[in-house]
């Protein structure tokens, strides 16, 4: 039976891909989803062209694709080039006049340029390589993170009049890409139920347990179904309270009750960021504990260099949201002053905008090592230590699909929001489930159902929508 997608092997366990199989070949009737061979791919088509049935069709290429994959490789380094360049120049013509608000508008304007050509070159390498859907698109939803928040910054630098509802856009995303990363991390592992077999053959308690406070108010968590679904629920629910405590700040903002960056009790601003503490605090205590207990799972027997994605990650999200707590702390203390027209405020807000800026041009380098496309070319698991070592492979198509194709797979979360709808009736149900455990919200039902019958499927599928991982998925 011929399938929806042209992959490399037949699935192995729970669908997946074993590296033993990964030479058998199930072929797509038309192609019509997938892209034409073309300079990049021919290469590594014909590495593996002896394991494939058939001869594999060659259609030609436009010039402008041809031309853009010719200066892809050489863009990178033009940017950063023109790049130390063009800031010392800017800066030096504005100062000169004493502009220094120009000098930041300018400067910061040359590196958004060179952060969005960066990521989109890097964006544009994963979707014409697009041989791991299931996994690369996450990775795109990621990349696209850099550049949105450069772009933003520099908009919020430029109007700072509309600052607060131009960083709403940004705030939205940030919680969605923390999110995209979890998913990110079990695709890897082989999908949901792959990961909870991981979880479960671990034989250290201390994954699951709470150090001080939070093991005061919460129970260890058992390594297998309840640790994964903790883990998610712990992300998120900061993908829910994000959005929520944005629109609020919006709204006070408008009624004049906000008082950003004021630690007075009578405005809006201090309990907004206590609650977004707290809820960024404990995401990031799930992803850790999620990270931490599958990370040597992720490095071996394939190496997926987890260690640099996560510091990306943190680093983005949560390193910029303390540099601007940081900066208005000091403000509120008096060490950030007026500035000619700026106000204490305005300043406060131009030096995170202005940061944030600068950090994104070495986020978007850094993210060309992370999250490179190389990651997910068939040609890197057909080493004999790989075949031999029954690795579970995420899904891996025959040839990358078209990259339109491909782009419009990455832009709709539906698991996200799905596993949201879930996670809502689940705090319903325990809220009214008097046998609950403390701390958890996770379903006792799923819990209980698989540590009776380890060897079937975590859940049956009773007619209600699954995971967009095929059979290898949890229902909750």
């Amino acid at each position: 039976m011929e399938n929806d997608n042209a992959v490399l092997t037949a699935p192995g366990e729970n669908g997946r891909t074993s590296t033993m199989d990964y030479f058998r070949v199930s072929r797509e009737g038309d192609g019509s989803e997938m892209i034409e061979e073309n300079d990049l791919t021919e290469g590594l088509l014909h590495q593996t062209e002896q394991h494939v049935d058939e001869p594999l069709p060659s259609h030609p290429i436009s010039r402008a694709s041809h031309w853009i994959r010719k200066m892809g490789h050489s863009l990178g380094y033009i940017t950063l080039f023109s790049m130390l360049f063009v800031i010392p120049v800017t800066l030096y013509s504005s100062l000169q006049k004493k502009r220094f608000d120009l000098a930041a508008y300018h400067s910061a304007e040359v590196m958004v340029i060179g952060t969005i050509v960066l990521s989109v070159r890097l964006v544009y390498l994963h979707l014409t390589h697009w041989y791991m859907p299931d996994v690369q698109k996450y990775v795109v939803r990621i990349l696209w993170m850099v550049p949105l928040y450069s772009f933003q910054s520099w908009l919020s630098l430029r109007f700072h009049d509309a600052r607060i509802y131009i960083d709403a856009i940004r705030d939205i995303y940030e919680a969605f890409v923390i999110a995209s990363f979890v998913y990110y991390l079990i695709e890897l592992l082989g999908g949901e139920n792959a990961l909870v077999r991981i979880l479960e053959t671990k034989n250290d308690p201390s994954l699951g347990s709470h150090g001080y406070p939070l093991g005061l108010v919460m129970k260890p968590w058992k390594l297998g179904t309840e640790f994964m679904l903790q883990c998610k629920h712990g992300v998120l629910q900061y993908v829910v309270i994000k959005p929520v405590a944005t629109i609020l700040t919006v709204i006070f903002q408008l009624m004049d009750i906000y008082g950003e960056g004021q630690f007075n009790w009578r405005v809006a601003y201090p309990y907004i960021a206590f609650l977004l503490n707290v809820s960024v605090m404990y995401a990031l205590y799930a992803l850790v504990k999620l990270f931490h207990a599958v990370n040597d799972d992720l490095c071996s027997p394939i190496n997926w260099k987890p260690l640099g994605k996560f510091l990306c990650i943190k680093g983005v999200v949560f390193f910029t949201w303390w540099q601007g707590v940081l900066i208005f702390y000091l403000r509120a203390h008096g060490v950030i002053a007026d500035v000619a027209d700026w106000t204490s405020s305005d300043v406060a807000n131009g030096l995170i905008d202005y940061c944030i800026c600068i950090e994104m041009v070495f986020f978007a380098i850094a993210h060309s090592f992370s999250f490179s496309y190389t990651e997910y070319l068939p040609a890197r698991f057909q080493n004999d230590s790989l075949v031999n070592s029954q690795a579970i492979l995420p899904r891996t198509l025959e040839r990358p699909m078209r990259p339109q194709d491909a782009f419009w797979s990455s832009t709709v979360p539906e698991e996200t929001l799905a596993d949201i709808q879930r996670m809502r009736h689940t705090i319903i149900d325990n809220a009214s489930d008097e046998a609950n455990s403390q701390g958890s919200i996770s379903l006792p039902e799923v819990v209980r159902s698989n540590e009776t019958n380890t060897d079937s499927p975590l859940s049956q599928n009773g007619g209600q929508a699954t995971h967009s991982y095929k059979d290898q998925d949890i229902i909750f």
